[in-house]
């Protein structure tokens, strides 16, 4: 059996995706094995649908198996996101890491990986970080000053280099490979005539027109399940909480969460004395410096408690979302020999303090969610949903 895995997000799930799948069953795979964001997403934004709903959608797209990336590692910088990521496929048993770039060049990103672990590196990256901040704009000016040669540098590169980073850091056996992005660029938040839009685009499209907008874009089996769905869940729907705390905390202790630590606590801190929304939060508080994503995670990390340690932890375990019968079967064996412990409920957990704290971790992101709908849901009511399986 050939086990592949992918790292993911599908928020929502689109032609991208089905395309990925669809080069990773043509080239063997037997099963794939998807790792995907719970209730917040990367960007540090809550993911447009819960992680069951999306995690039936992967199924219905051609995975197997669907696994939650446990927060906070799903809303955290590339490094974090990719490190935990990778770990949980390579303790599961999975072979091969299958990813998007831009470049489509594995040898490419592999060649920028090890310049980035690099000590000529490091030492030019710190001193960047120290003047500039740490975004991706550093990040890629230091790798491309390093390597003396044009080096890929588009979001789902900064992705894949990533995760090659962790492969190398992990001394992981999984083997990596890329396929050419297809389609609209990561960021293009416009529906195209012609081929597959983005995510930002199908997002952008669902706030303004309602899910029907985005149906046509979608694949069929997928947009059969969301034109079940109307609501469209946000972090705006929190704002009051967020601008109450980030006015009721003291900056010290904002200074102490993961993200938040240089200032950042106190710039938001202030700047929530004056916004009246999210909106005008990230504007007051945005600089090249610090751009919104990184508040945007920053103001998760403070609503939940995250601090730098949590990032660097090591999952404890990993939920199972969804299943079909191949993945059912890839499972049944992985639980004899894995060394993650997959749960479904909350009797499943390890019991020990790594996991009790994943736990809490993840109980917060879940009651913060239920936060950003509509309509004000139940802290608990993620733990209430059994993982969706099907029959095939």
């Amino acid at each position: 059996m050939k086990r592949v895995g992918i790292i993911c997000e599908c928020n929502p799930f689109h032609g991208g995706h089905a395309y990925l799948i669809e080069r990773a069953r043509a080239a063997g795979a037997d099963v794939v094995v998807a790792v995907m964001s719970g209730c917040f997403v990367q960007r540090g934004e809550a993911a447009v649908a819960d992680p069951y709903f999306r995690a039936e959608t992967l199924l219905a797209g051609g995975a197997d198996l669907v696994l939650e990336l446990p927060f906070p590692y799903s809303s955290a910088s590339a490094e974090f996101f990719a490190r935990a990521g990778v770990e949980i496929l390579e303790r599961l048993g999975v072979e091969e890491l299958w990813f998007g770039s831009e470049c489509g060049d594995t040898e490419r990103l592999t060649k920028a990986a090890e310049i980035a672990d690099g000590a000529e590196f490091r030492a030019r990256y710190e001193a960047t970080v120290r003047e500039t901040g740490g975004t991706a704009e550093a990040f890629f000016a230091t790798l491309q000053a390093c390597c003396g040669e044009e080096i890929p540098s588009s979001p789902n590169d900064v992705l894949g280099i990533s995760y090659l980073r962790a492969i190398r850091s992990l001394r992981a056996s999984i083997q990596p490979h890329t396929v050419l992005r297809v389609g609209s660029a990561y960021l293009d938040d416009v529906l195209p005539a012609d081929h597959f839009p983005s995510a930002s685009a199908l997002r952008r499209a669902w706030r303004e027109t309602g899910v029907e907008g985005i149906l046509p874009y979608l694949p069929s089996n997928v947009a059969a399940l969301y034109a079940t769905r109307t609501a469209f869940a946000d972090l705006r729907y929190a704002e009051r909480w967020i601008l109450g705390h980030f006015r009721l905390t003291p900056a010290e202790q904002l200074e102490e969460i993961a993200e938040l630590s240089g200032g950042l606590g106190n710039r938001l801190a202030q700047a929530a004395m004056q916004a009246t929304s999210l909106q005008e939060l990230l504007e007051l508080a945005a600089t090249k410096k610090y751009p919104t994503a990184r508040l945007r995670r920053g103001i998760l990390f403070a609503l939940t408690g995250i601090t730098p340690r949590d990032l660097r932890s090591s999952p404890a375990y990993v939920r199972l979302l969804a299943a079909n019968r191949a993945g059912r079967e890839f499972l049944a064996v992985c639980r004899k020999r894995a060394t993650l412990p997959v749960v479904t409920r909350k009797t499943d957990l390890p019991p020990t303090a790594e996991a009790l704290r994943q736990e809490h971790r993840e109980a917060c992101a879940r009651s913060l969610y239920a936060l950003c709908q509509p309509e004000v849901q139940a802290g608990d009511i993620l733990w209430k949903q059994a993982p969706r399986m099907r029959s095939k």
